[in-house]
């Protein structure tokens, strides 16, 4: 993401100027999606049926490329069904939302979540954000990301919602294949990281607990309707995300440090206890807050000391650590924490 988003500013600030420019003394331009959020960000944060079997579904292992219209638009995501699915047999389910100027494509090769779910038994979601020429009709198209409030892209500057088109794929979803309501989880990196906190603060009956790699909680106002477990990675050295925190993001808002992103989960789940380290190895340290209420619903950063913008365990990436394999911590991490 590095190289694209310095590549991006250009583009970034003309697409601003233009959504933000008004000749008249009423104010700003609405951007192009202004209003469409709906009544609250909370409407649609309602806990699905749960559900003990499926019928009728005749989707069998594989990887598929569907559709889902949402806002007037025809909005992409990748799927990849594990070896061994039985369309009959409720299946844990594991989101990954890509970077600013990414894919869904680069994201399932970068998280390795569907050789890992062939593996364990998981469905792996892979969305695609929308770019400049989707939303504004012209501009990079080497520009995707997602609404995370505080980064990144046109889809931020615009305020798409990307959460009513989650509501709209999770919908899609289930007519598809079968799904374990209780075990939806979501993951992503960079600005994909950072809308995972956003899905963590407004969609918690949706999502069981999320894992941004590279990504802050971006969302200033965050209330989640009830305490959601959080895996945080992030390199000590990130020149792009930075790990203490920043206001660099073209046309993004300033945010927190991964401490800190970390740390107003713990308290919104009620950690009380003391830090405790439960993983080191080489310049890989994670430290879980605790006394949480529940106990599993820990707040965990992952710390890569002297780690780039990357994805922890993928060494050909930014040059980063084989010390911690994101994913497979990941997926432990998920595994323990169904929705209550």
């Amino acid at each position: 993401m590095r190289l694209r988003l310095l590549a991006l500013v250009a583009s970034s600030l003309l697409m601003t100027t233009a959504a933000c420019d008004s000749t008249s003394d009423e104010g700003p331009a609405p951007s192009p999606d202004a209003g469409t959020q709906g009544p609250g960000p909370t409407e649609g944060d309602v806990a699905p049926a749960d559900r003990t079997a499926c019928a009728g579904l005749t989707v069998a292992a594989g990887t598929y490329d569907w559709t889902v219209e949402h806002d007037g638009r025809t909005r992409a995501y990748r799927v990849h069904v594990p070896t061994g699915y039985d369309a009959t047999k409720p299946t844990p389910v594991v989101f990954s939302f890509h970077g600013f100027g990414s894919n869904e494509v680069e994201q399932e090769a970068l998280s390795a979540f569907s050789t890992l779910g062939d593996t364990e038994g998981f469905i792996s979601v892979y969305p695609r954000g929308l770019n400049f020429p989707e939303i504004f009709g012209q501009g990079e198209p080497d520009s995707r990301g997602w609404n995370g409030v505080a980064c990144c892209g046109p889809s931020q500057v615009a305020n798409v919602d990307d959460v009513g088109f989650v509501d709209a794929l999770l919908a899609d979803l289930d007519t598809r294949v079968c799904t374990d309501p209780r075990r939806v989880f979501a993951s992503g990196f960079s600005n994909g990281g950072f809308f995972s906190y956003r899905l963590a603060c407004e969609r918690a009956q949706r999502f069981a607990a999320i894992a941004p790699v590279a990504g802050m909680q971006g969302l200033a106002d965050c209330a989640p309707s009830r305490p959601v477990p959080v895996l945080h990675f992030h390199g000590s050295d990130d020149p792009t995300i930075l790990y203490g925190g920043g206001n660099n993001i073209p046309a993004g808002r300033p945010y927190p440090s991964a401490a800190e992103s970390v740390r107003r989960f713990a308290e919104r789940n009620g950690c009380t206890g003391p830090d405790q380290q439960t993983y080191q190895q080489g310049n890989a340290t994670c430290v879980a807050a605790t006394g949480c209420t529940p106990e599993s619903a820990s707040a965990v950063l992952c710390t890569v000391l002297g780690g780039k913008h990357s994805w922890p365990g993928q060494t050909a990436y930014n040059e980063d650590t084989a010390d911690v394999n994101a994913t497979q911590e990941m997926w432990r991490f998920f595994q323990a924490r169904p929705r209550p």
